[in-house]
């Protein structure tokens, strides 16, 4: 097989050194107009093609950001990745991406190799099992810089982009009172998640704040799974005073839940307003839907993300940057009236 063209072939044929060669290619103000011109030319007639590895050994950088995720099914992870990538291909980085599946092992592996191929920074939603932040601190501690996506655990050290889930409970839960809901159960997620107890809190904060006395026994903790949803569901139908209403963590719930409905009490079909975190593209080819969705941008989610990785990575000061959370707002997405 042919050898590439190198900048010293270049460099020979045109009897200039290899530094000059090198700054004409990158359109140095320091090389005349002519010799670019010339460099130019022969590079073109000869198909060179810059040696990307080399130049990112030079600046101690792989220009590879490494984005974790639970699954990529997820409609809501796709929307983020888009995000993320949009910004990694304006700023010249590729963007790896590496399914979780939810499990703690795989994510500390997936985590091991980013190390090893040394990405500049990592993005991750957790899995809904995470309970420590002991990989993430490995990998800032290797100057690989992480931030959470959406999925956060309880730790201001780190920098995390999320739904702004205060305001998102307070849209969810006007718009179920307006519909005469006042029995609205919350199908809270794992309480490993930072983002689950959020959520909860918030959902607990606009119900006391519209004169709704909080119910502990219409909270139910569920781990995405369809059999405990369904359980869960069994629990909140056999309540003396069963809910009228839904506060899911995430839409995918919120459809297990409906069909969970749809198969046991059908009667309930129309008479239970469900609402759920999450736009999901899908629902609006569903014949029934949930009542309403919070849209949490997830596409602005991931650009945001992959925009404060950057700004971590291209510091040049001693001094890391601070940890900061950014709230992503959202919006109420009304399926049927």
């Amino acid at each position: 097989m042919k050898k590439g063209v190198t900048i010293k072939d270049i460099a020979a044929k045109l009897n200039m050194s290899v530094s000059t060669v090198s700054k004409a290619l990158n359109d140095n103000p320091s090389i005349s107009t002519l010799t670019k011109e010339r460099v130019v030319k022969l590079a073109n007639e000869w198909n060179y093609i810059p040696n990307e590895a080399a130049r990112h050994f030079k600046q101690s950088k792989s220009f590879t950001l490494g984005l974790v995720i639970p699954d990529l099914l997820d409609q809501f992870y796709v929307l983020a990745i888009n995000g993320v990538e949009a910004v990694a291909g304006d700023n010249k980085y590729q963007v790896i991406v590496a399914q979780s599946h939810e499990d703690t092992e795989k994510e500390a592996q997936i985590i091991q190799n980013l190390i090893s191929n040394r990405v500049d920074g990592v993005i991750i939603a957790i899995s809904k099992n995470t309970k420590t932040t002991a990989l993430f601190q490995r990998l800032e501690q290797t100057g690989i810089p992480v931030v959470f996506l959406s999925r956060s655990l309880n730790d201001p050290g780190f920098d995390s982009v999320v739904t702004d889930n205060k305001h998102a409970a307070e849209l969810a839960i006007d718009y179920l009172i307006k519909k005469q809901h006042r029995r609205i159960a919350h199908l809270m997620g794992p309480k490993a998640l930072g983002t689950s107890h959020l959520r909860h809190e918030a959902y607990r904060m606009a119900l006391e704040k519209r004169g709704i006395s909080y119910d502990p026994s219409l909270v139910k903790e569920i781990d995405f799974s369809v059999t405990q949803t369904d359980e869960v569901m069994e629990a909140l139908f056999a309540l003396p005073d069963p809910p009228t209403a839904l506060f899911t963590f995430k839409s995918y719930v919120s459809l297990d839940a409906l069909r969970f409905i749809k198969e046991n009490y059908p009667q309930k079909l129309q008479q239970v307003a469900i609402v759920g975190f999450g736009n999901l593209p899908l629902i609006q080819y569903l014949d029934h839907k949930p009542s309403a969705s919070i849209d949490e941008n997830s596409f602005d989610m991931g650009i945001a993300a992959a925009t404060l990785l950057l700004k971590h990575i291209e510091n040049e000061s001693d001094q890391p940057l601070p940890a900061s959370t950014l709230h992503i707002p959202c919006k109420l997405i009304v399926h049927h009236s």
